[in-house]
């Protein structure tokens, strides 16, 4: 079956452009205080507002990114096998297919996100920066929607 991982290759993706933005953020800031240069009244206004918005605004994306570095999502007959190997919070949850009311991916500028809604307890279970197979969400609509049966079937010859 499917599995959907944490995305390491995204991750460093954004922990570069953020690096690259702190990068252009502090010579912004050397060439405000460069006592030689007569550049701080040009640079104090919106071109470093800027700089550090966007620096903020990677940095936030790439903790996100990082969240859920330890979680995986399998498929399974049963249902959706749910792990966090995290030394602080460990967690291995079998989500019942009956149980589940729906799994989604959503995008953001950054990077995917699944999310998995529960039926009774209105619980989630989220990856952040995930990665997935190009069948991972039919094959989870297929087990949730009809159980394996609905599975699509490969050919055995």
């Amino acid at each position: 079956m499917s599995q959907a991982t944490w995305n390491p290759a995204q991750y460093l993706s954004v922990m570069s452009w953020a690096m690259f933005s702190t990068t252009i953020t502090s010579i912004l800031l050397a060439l405000i205080f460069f006592p030689f240069t007569n550049l701080g009244a040009y640079l104090v206004g919106w071109p470093l507002g800027l700089s550090i918005t966007v620096n903020v605004i990677l940095f936030i994306a790439s903790s996100l990114a990082r969240r859920d570095q330890y979680v995986s999502v399998s498929l399974t007959a049963e249902g959706i096998r749910y792990t966090d190997e995290s030394e602080s919070y460990r967690r291995n949850e079998l989500l019942r297919a009956s149980d589940i009311k729906n799994i989604r991916v959503r995008r953001n500028p950054f990077f995917k996100s699944l999310t998995i809604d529960m039926k009774g307890n209105n619980q989630r279970f989220f990856l952040s920066n995930v990665s997935l197979t190009d069948t991972f969400l039919a094959e989870a609509g297929a087990l949730i929607s009809g159980g394996p049966s609905n599975a699509p079937q490969t050919d055995p010859s």
